[in-house]
């Protein structure tokens, strides 16, 4: 078998996972979810807004702003979608984690045998 092969074999078993599939579920209806995207439109928009004002040493409208974009970062964290999200992601990221290693593992033991 080839090596391209292979990797679209071992992708295509990471994605049949069930968890994997849980986790593309949970970022679909995040992505969809609009009430969330404005929200963190908003945010991203003040936290600019703060920077910008901390460069130009206005210290008392970037504390303003900073605080409101906080606010709003704590209300989004805190949705349901978001922390089921996180949730999943923290699994997948296991996942590819564990895969990453057990590869490196094989690779440098064939580079240790000359295989």
């Amino acid at each position: 078998m080839h090596y391209d092969d292979l990797v679209d074999l071992l992708v295509e078993k990471i994605k049949s996972l069930d968890y994997v599939k849980d986790f593309q579920q949970a970022e679909t209806a995040l992505m969809a979810n609009q009430e969330l995207f404005k929200a963190q439109e908003e945010m991203k928009a003040l936290q600019k807004e703060a920077v910008l004002y901390q460069k130009i040493d206005k210290m008392q409208a970037y504390k303003k702003t900073s605080q409101s974009a906080q606010v709003i970062e704590k209300r989004i964290k805190l949705h349901p979608l978001v922390e089921d999200y996180a949730t999943k992601l923290e699994d997948v990221n296991d996942l590819v984690q564990y895969i990453t290693g057990e590869l490196e593992e094989k690779v440098n033991l064939l580079l240790e045998t000359g295989e």
